[in-house]
């Protein structure tokens, strides 16, 4: 970069088109965006525009808008019958066979490694400009709210990068190499860190925010206006709150193994349910365009995504037919939910669609008409989750209070058989796993408690599954460079 006595230029690399592979192996490009660095950063409002830019980027149809939730990630967890996919587009299908090695699947794997990563480094750069940042600029408690977002994404986002790169821990060991876990803006090569070590830097930049958003208002409380700093710390639960951190850290700690710790962080969410309660039928009756489908008053933290109707259609709109479907079967729709006992649960009788005879899970679907107060919502951590992690942190200790907690959110829901609080570790393991499937569609995260448990016996998938399918490819240049 070039530079003067008064002005240094800034790439912001979040505004330009290509991919980024460890945020460090950069290319000749024009920059959509080239801003005065010094002025920008001299004011809140520079660091408040670019973490909202990072938020649009995970927006993004290779991110959280599409892949890594009802596209990618939930082709791998075997939802959808994809012999309705175009026979000139077969994408899916191939992925779904484990097929990585085919150009286009290979171009989606890279797109969401990349598009990641260039997060992650304008979480950097944000976070490096924060250490340099005039405290005095900052209204109220809005640096360590801003600091604690960054840390959280950015941890956010490693730990989906080992979740789909990586072996889980039971296949690949603490010390295997993994994926760069970035921490700095800087132009050199960030080195592959061991599983364990990558698992460390999460929990650490957890620690950090969680230490930071203890004033966020979503914990103590305080009403937030739009007359109050323009409503910046409003919606809290479309940003990386204080929850989002104990929640994520619940996800990590069972990843890891550790059912003590994801306990502990998973029972701090459900002992503030009421901050996230139990959608209603009221909020799920009415018109088609009146509808709470994707819950919002359970999210722990969502995005608000205004690209959400561009990233869903063609895949669960009612073009969906004649464009590329991801339908399911009615053979699907009732191992899911099976009718006996599914008749009231609100997930098969609000959120299933039936157009031109074929059945899509709907809990995405909205349009141009949807209430603005539910549309483009796409939920990331939900309340039901911290039930099942402790659930299943608590099978072998105390059976009777896990079997409690996954009766919290089937009786919510609406299923009709109760679980007896006798069962034995294996049938409740059982029931969480068929819980996964119920609740966690559209959202990408049934593929990832099939992988933690290395699971060869998987719902929707003929035969005996792979576990090497499970660990996404690195990018080649990544394997050549990243060492």
């Amino acid at each position: 970069m070039k530079k003067n006595n008064t002005y240094r230029r800034l790439i912001f690399l979040l505004f330009t088109p290509f991919v980024l592979f460890s945020c460090t192996k950069w290319i000749d490009v024009k920059p959509q965006t080239q801003v005065e660095e010094d002025v920008f950063f001299s004011k809140e409002s520079g660091f408040k525009e670019l973490l909202a830019g990072v938020y649009i980027k995970m927006g993004d149809p290779a991110l959280y808008g599409r892949e890594i939730n009802f596209g990618l990630v939930d082709v791998l967890g075997q939802y959808y019958d994809l012999s309705l996919e175009p026979a000139l587009d077969q994408t899916y299908q191939r992925a779904e066979k484990g097929n990585y090695t085919d150009v286009a699947v290979r171009t989606l794997v890279d797109n969401i490694w990349g598009n990641s990563y260039n997060a992650i480094t304008n979480l950097n750069l944000l976070l490096q400009k924060l250490e340099e940042a005039d405290k005095n600029i900052f209204q109220g408690d809005n640096y360590n709210i801003i600091k604690g977002e960054a840390l959280g994404l950015r941890a956010f986002i490693h730990f989906d990068m080992l979740r789909l790169f990586a072996p889980s821990l039971g296949v690949g060991g603490e010390q295997n190499k993994t994926i760069p876990y970035v921490t700095i803006y800087k132009n050199q090569v960030t080195p592959r860190a061991s599983y364990s070590d990558v698992i460390s830097l999460i929990l650490g930049d957890l620690e950090q925010a969680s230490t930071l958003l203890k004033d966020d208002p979503l914990v103590t409380g305080r009403s937030v206006t739009v007359d109050d700093d323009n409503g910046y710390l409003t919606n809290r639960k479309l940003r990386f709150n204080y929850y989002a951190v104990q929640a994520l850290e619940a996800r990590v700690r069972l990843w890891n193994g550790d059912k003590a710790g994801a306990l502990r962080a998973a029972e701090r969410g459900i002992q503030v349910v009421d901050k996230f309660p139990w959608v209603q039928n009221s909020q799920l009756t009415g018109t088609a365009n009146n509808i709470d489908r994707t819950f919002t008053t359970e999210y722990i933290f969502g995005l608000l995504q205004n690209k959400k109707l561009d990233n869903i259609e063609g895949y669960i709109t009612d073009q969906a037919y004649n464009d590329r479907p991801l339908a399911i079967t009615q053979g699907t729709l009732d191992a899911i939910y099976p009718p006996a006992e599914s008749a009231a649960d609100i997930r098969r009788s609000y959120l299933i669609r039936l157009v031109l005879n074929n059945i899509y899970l709907g809990k995405l679907y909205q349009t141009t008409q949807t209430n603005p107060s539910y549309a483009n919502r796409m939920p990331l951590i939900r309340i039901p989750e911290l039930y099942y992690i402790a659930a299943e942190s608590l099978i072998g200790i105390d059976n009777a209070k896990a079997v409690a907690y996954l009766e919290k959110v089937r009786i919510a829901r609406g299923v009709s058989r109760r679980l007896a609080p006798t069962l034995t570790p294996e049938q409740i393991a059982s029931e969480i796993a068929m819980e996964y499937r119920k609740e966690m569609a559209s959202e990408g995260q049934l593929f990832f408690y099939n992988k933690r448990l290395n699971k060869t016996l998987v719902p929707g998938f003929t035969g005996s599954y792979d576990i090497n399918h499970y660990t996404l490819p690195l990018p080649l240049s990544e394997v050549e460079y990243g060492r």
